[in-house]
């Protein structure tokens, strides 16, 4: 096994970076799902528009559930 096999093994803030960047990439598809009126909270009334549902996960992370398509 070579060096850098070890060390990027050993690296634990690669983890948690890539743990990051994947909640900001939710978090800005969520935002713009909700800023073009393609989604609603869970518990919302969804419009004929709505295509997603978000919600909260049991560890605190939003989720997202597709409705249906948009015509």
């Amino acid at each position: 096994m070579s060096a850098n096999s070890d060390e990027d093994a050993t690296n634990p803030e690669e983890g948690g970076q890539s743990e990051d960047a994947e909640r900001r990439a939710t978090e800005k598809f969520i935002g713009d799902l909700l800023a073009r009126g393609e989604a609603v909270f869970e518990g919302e009334e969804p419009t004929p528009r709505t295509t997603h549902v978000v919600g909260r996960g049991d560890d605190g992370r939003l989720t997202v559930r597709r409705l249906r398509f948009f015509h």
